[in-house]
């Protein structure tokens, strides 16, 4: 969009045309949300690799993710990040002004304005809905109980950058970073929302990416920003594709709620199933989609995904899944006429998925190439023993046995388990054949 066009834009709709995305009243994938279970913060991938679900190499591993010691730091500009976020979390929440200020109580008014702010802050794309009850954690890391209690949720995506991304395999040094300065820019942007909204007289809370009491998944959906992808826990935006991370700010003010969007992704990722063939620890699945704790979702393989993010021997982090999608890309004229026929012209998207693969997308472009390459080996700062470097594989088959494996809530850690917690790899791969279909659970509730 060029500068004459945005001129003539309300602020409250940013830079992409989301407007234009077909509004839909519910996501495109099943949620029967009186069957979703609440889950404690222990039962997140990267908090089981903290006490040592996984396993000692990955404990440690994710001992030295963001350090704010060089001694510890696994990638010295990630420890700087990590200082720089750490106190924002006390900000997450503060005092609420005693006196409601003199605004208009027309929520549409008030929604239109905290999305201009959330602009105005540098968000990529923002969007609101209601915060409901099974969209929260049910306690915190400490194991203490958390209560839903706010009614409405605004969402932003931020860009985690496309020319870094694009130099970048995916799981080299850099992808670790990528993450952590939009984690960084959520932080600080939720944080200064939260706050104007408490020197409104209304509650609000920040949730950021260290600190959250929200799932980001569903109400990344509920607000109409993306719908849910192959990549399992990965909702594709029609603009970023998944080269993004989340912000939320949970709040009373009233606010004039978002419709989810459809623009044809599952179709699309029935057909794609790049991002599983070019997973390195093939966690995500290329078989048809389940039902997991309420939601219709292609399930990936949590712990082999997260156990390979925290403790990759030659990077730091993971996005191949992201690198390697069709979706991500940006700027040039012809992806956006490819785009917008993958929406509108459904004959065309398993086209367009060969024809990324044709064109080379999701290998390193590394003129944008700007990183230095270092790693800590016991505080001294060195060359990396080695880098991931690698481009995509189109000729790659489908393996003929592959497997992922599932495991239902009941089988996750409790709240407040301080201990490691068992999993059964073989039992997953058992399980994974015996879960519900969404055909089966759509069959289900109607005859209810």
């Amino acid at each position: 969009m060029n500068i004459f066009s945005r001129r003539k834009r309300a602020p409250h709709l940013g830079r992409y045309p989301m407007e234009k995305i077909k509004k839909v009243d519910r996501p495109t994938t099943l949620i029967i949300e009186d069957e979703v279970k609440r889950v404690p913060k222990r039962a997140d991938g990267f908090m089981r690799a903290d006490h040592g679900d996984f396993g000692k190499k990955q404990q440690e591993a994710r001992n030295r993710t963001g350090s704010s010691t060089v001694k510890g730091a696994k990638v010295p500009l990630n420890g700087a990040f990590g200082d720089n976020m750490r106190p924002l979390m006390k900000l997450h929440k503060g005092e609420v002004a005693a006196e409601k200020a003199p605004i208009s109580n027309d929520p549409e008014v008030i929604a239109n304005n905290m999305k201009s702010l959330g602009y105005f802050l540098d968000a990529d794309i923002v969007g609101i809905c209601e915060a409901k009850e099974h969209m929260w954690y049910s306690h915190d890391k400490e194991g203490k109980p958390i209560e839903a209690r706010h009614k409405y949720a605004i969402v932003m995506l931020i860009d985690q950058g496309f020319h870094t991304n694009d130099a970048s395999t995916g799981d080299d040094w850099i992808s670790g970073t990528q993450s952590f300065r939009s984690y960084l820019r959520g932080a600080e942007i939720g944080n200064i929302m939260a706050a104007y909204i408490r020197n409104l007289g209304y509650e609000a809370r920040c949730h950021s990416a260290m600190d959250s009491e929200v799932l980001h998944l569903p109400l990344i959906l509920e607000a109409g920003l993306g719908e849910l992808s192959r990549i399992g826990e990965v909702v594709i935006n029609p603009f970023l594709g998944p080269r993004f991370k989340s912000a939320v700010v949970t709040t009373n003010i009233p606010l004039k709620v978002d419709k989810p969007i459809s623009f044809g992704l599952q179709d699309f990722c029935s057909k794609c199933k790049k991002c599983a063939r070019e997973c390195p620890v093939s966690a995500i699945p290329f078989g048809d989609k389940i039902m997991y704790n309420g939601y219709e979702t292609w399930k990936p393989d949590v712990p082999n995904c997260t156990s390979y993010r925290v403790s990759n021997p030659k990077g730091a982090g993971c996005g191949r899944c992201m690198k390697s999608c069709p979706w991500n890309n940006e700027g040039i004229l012809t992806y956006r006429i490819a785009t917008w026929m993958a929406i509108k012209l459904p004959f065309t998207r398993k086209f367009f998925a060969w024809l990324d693969d044709f064109v080379g997308n999701g290998n390193q472009n590394k003129i944008h190439k700007w990183w230095f390459d270092l790693d800590n080996d016991g505080g001294k700062i060195i060359i990396p023993k080695a880098t991931n470097e690698k481009g995509i594989s189109p000729d790659k088959d489908e393996p003929k046995n592959h497997r992922v494996s599932n495991y239902t809530v009941d089988m996750l850690p409790p709240a407040g388990e301080k201990d490691p917690w068992p999993f059964d790899r073989k039992g997953g791969w058992e399980l994974k054949n015996t879960l519900e279909t969404p055909d089966e659970a759509k069959k289900r509730v109607k005859n209810k």
